[in-house]
């Protein structure tokens, strides 16, 4: 804000008066959608998509193949069943009205009431606004009667709660302290649907241990229909943020088509709420897209596939049909957009990379398998179109007549997009954390969970402590967001490589899903040797005029006192250095080594966002080592957003890193207050200087003078030498048990 106010005084007296003016105009007209909302029915009356069905796209996987996971599927939608949830930290707590919040470091609210509901829907007087309450009472009469509604509107983990019958652009965050709203969005995106449908595939073949199949298959009815009622279209938390709808979207279809593999029968009733719910959802994308010439994000590519998404399924009109091409122009537009050279994503976070590449890969992947009605009616729009930003034809990059679709560019950012997640994959199928990791996911078609006990988890998460310590020997299971293998394994079998599949240790549900999915429909990589390829990536090097050694004497006359550390493996075996690979990503600012017992990661580049650095942490120069599969330095990752300032920056600070520190100084600066906690200035301009398999040279600017570090790799050691005048020696060590949930030991 602060930013755009200098631009503007920069700018002439008439262009001061137009911004002006139409500022105005849109107060007047954010106005009266407020009235019309408050006084009228914003539910669809009628959707012109209707009275046809949804379209179908999923196929149906053997059972077989869901065999050896029935553990973890019994676990998890039992879970779900009971309603309980484990999001962004919080520990698995039943979510329901009225419950008890633990509160977030000292904060708690208890805002929620407990609640009476009946079958009438009587309860939601009070909560809907009148001009949607007897439509959402409508809605609730079809849910079961034994339903225990839940809570969509709470954080439940602070307490503070959002109420219903406000409008959406009325919604504020980030007003009191541990309040955290991305708790409800979370929530609210309902990516646990796909779980309750595996539950269901192994329902209906009597696999032992599971409830009958209608109790999946109402749930899952139930949870949707409940969300309708309690959440009419443009009112309460849950419509506030159009990335978060555009993403529910996604996920009820996905789980919904993956209920209709297995035959799953749906009420009239139900499917009619459903359909015109999922027509509101879209016409919500396109009329609220987080879109700027000058800086998107992660943000509109969410709104964008949910669009793709939403008039993929639905039946075709002219409506439809025009969102559903502009979706597509717009995934071509923010692939080029978005996705460096180098198949790096422009957030500057290796876990937003995943977000944003997932995205990219299922919405490609649906726009394979696009029946060709749809394909047919994507050539129909010329010159005119109900949607302004719309291109004509002749103008657009795709090819709804070409069995690859998008052009040759568009599938090879991709595929270097699923090899930047394969390279950066530590020994422990993990990635490092670079910037910032809000547990972020497109589809939960198969989340990678780790069963422990509860003794053993609560030991690791400082939140988790009051757990009860007489179930100390029930099973914990902790998902795992750091593990990306099912993105690489889902492009493995996309672009039929071999490499990038078998960074996936399990033939996965999602993954069986993916062979049926692609079949006979794969793109061929732009190595164009889909058996063996290799990546850009690998091998290259930064050279200088000076070697690692050279550096170290001129640096060591320049500077007095280096500080020193160096990290030995536990135990003997080869040399470190045995067949060491390089590997650079020079757009995202990554430099990696390889070798079957080192990984090294070396942050050294832009803050990302096109200088924004919204989603970077202070962390030039700072590393992640493993050494024979144990973590030896590891990034804490992010904690919080918007709740606690202090700790937002905290956790993004130079001193949350092992990077050169001097006292009181930060790499980058950030406004104050909640307006700098997604903007990051780059003052560093890290540059790295020399990369090869000796080692890395790097310097940056950040604190006013030359820093320097130098990375040196031998045989049985690596040594880490920084240069400047007045570094420290102390290290801050955080855990983080938000988001991301690392833990303690991080």
């Amino acid at each position: 804000m602060i930013d755009q106010l200098k631009t503007i005084l920069t700018l002439p007296p008439h262009r001061v008066a137009r911004k002006i003016s139409n500022l105005i105009e849109k107060k007047v007209i954010r106005y009266k959608d407020r009235i019309r909302d408050h006084l009228f029915s914003t539910y669809t009356a009628s959707p012109p998509c209707c009275p046809l069905p949804l379209l179908s796209y999923l196929p149906q996987i053997p059972i077989k193949k869901l065999l050896p996971f029935q553990a973890t599927i019994h676990a998890l939608s039992q879970h779900y069943l009971q309603h309980q949830f484990d999001l962004l930290g919080s520990g698995w707590k039943q979510v329901k009205h009225g419950m008890s919040c633990d509160g977030l470091e000292g904060y708690c609210y208890q805002m929620g009431g407990s609640i009476k509901s009946d079958s009438a829907g009587k309860w939601l007087e009070g909560r809907i606004n009148a001009g949607n309450l007897e439509e959402s009472q409508r809605i609730w009469s079809l849910i079961d009667a034994e339903y225990t509604p839940i809570d969509w509107h709470l954080d439940f983990k602070s307490g503070y709660r959002w109420e219903e019958g406000t409008w959406y652009l009325d919604i504020r965050y980030a007003q009191r302290p541990g309040v955290d709203i991305k708790v409800p969005w979370e929530l609210a995106r309902m990516q646990h649907l796909p779980m309750l449908a595996w539950a269901y595939a192994l329902s209906i073949h009597a696999t032992e241990g599971f409830a009958r199949p209608e109790k999946y298959i109402q749930e899952f009815r139930n949870q949707i229909l409940d969300f309708i009622a309690t959440n009419p279209p443009r009112f309460g938390v849950n419509w506030s943020c159009t990335m978060d709808v555009g993403i529910r979207v996604v996920n009820w279809l996905i789980s919904y088509d993956l209920f209709r593999a297995y035959h799953a029968e749906l009420d009239h009733a139900f499917l009619e709420v459903f359909q015109r719910s999922i027509y509101e959802h879209g016409k919500h994308c396109i009329e609220n897209l987080e879109y700027s010439p000058s800086f998107r994000s992660n943000h509109y590519l969410s709104d964008i596939a949910g669009l793709l998404f939403a008039a993929a399924y639905l039946p075709s009109s002219e409506e439809i049909d025009s969102w559903l091409s502009f979706a597509i122009q717009e995934l071509l537009s923010e692939m080029e957009y978005q996705f460096n050279p180098d198949g790096s994503n422009f957030e500057a976070s290796t876990s937003y990379h995943r977000l944003s590449t997932e995205i990219m890969l299922y919405s490609a992947g649906l726009c394979l398998i696009l029946p060709k009605t749809k394909r047919d009616n994507l050539d129909q729009f010329r010159e005119a179109s109900i949607l302004s930003r719309l291109k004509p034809i002749h103008e657009q990059e795709y090819d709804p007549s070409s069995s690859e679709f998008f052009p040759a560019w568009f599938w090879e950012r991709l595929e270097k997009a699923a090899e930047f997640t394969m390279l950066i994959n530590k020994p422990t199928h993990e990635i490092p954390q670079i910037g910032d990791n809000d547990s972020g996911r497109f589809l939960k078609i198969w989340p990678i969970y780790t069963p422990r006990s509860v003794s053993e988890t609560t030991t690791m998460y400082a939140n988790l402590t009051a757990t009860s310590k007489s179930c100390s020997e029930q099973i914990y299971w902790d998902e795992n967001g750091l593990n990306h293998t099912h993105l690489t394994g889902f492009a493995g079998i996309l672009f039929d490589r071999s490499d990038l599949l078998n960074t996936s240790p399990e033939d996965t549900p999602e993954l069986s899903l993916a062979k049926l999915w692609f079949h006979q429909k794969t793109i061929l990589s732009y190595h164009r040797h889909p058996s063996s390829p290799t990546p850009i990536a690998i091998g290259k090097t930064v050279e200088s005029d000076h070697s690692l050694k050279r550096w170290i004497e001129l640096l060591e006359k320049q500077y007095h006192d280096p500080l020193v550390s160096i990290f030995g493996p536990s135990q003997s075996g080869p040399p470190l250095t045995t067949n060491l690979q390089t590997i650079i990503f020079p757009d995202f600012g990554l430099y990696l080594y390889r070798s079957s017992r080192i990984y090294l990661a070396i942050r050294c580049g832009s803050v990302g966002q096109n200088g924004n650095g919204g989603h970077a942490h202070n962390d030039q120069l700072s590393i992640e080592l493993n050494i024979d599969g144990q973590d030896l330095i590891q990034d804490p990752g992010t904690y919080l957003y918007t709740p606690l300032i202090e700790q937002r920056n905290l956790f993004r600070s130079t001193a949350a890193h092992f990077t050169p520190r001097m006292a009181g100084k930060e790499q980058n600066n950030w406004l104050p207050g909640k307006f700098g906690l997604f903007h990051l200035k780059d003052q560093t301009q890290a540059t790295c200087v020399l990369f090869n398999t000796d080692g890395f040279v790097g310097r940056h600017i950040g604190f006013g003078e030359t820093i320097w570090r130098i990375v040196w790799i031998q045989a049985t050691q690596v040594q880490v030498i920084d240069f400047g005048n007045n570094i420290l020696c102390e290290r801050t060590k955080l855990y983080s048990n938000g988001y991301g949930r690392k833990g303690k030991n991080a």
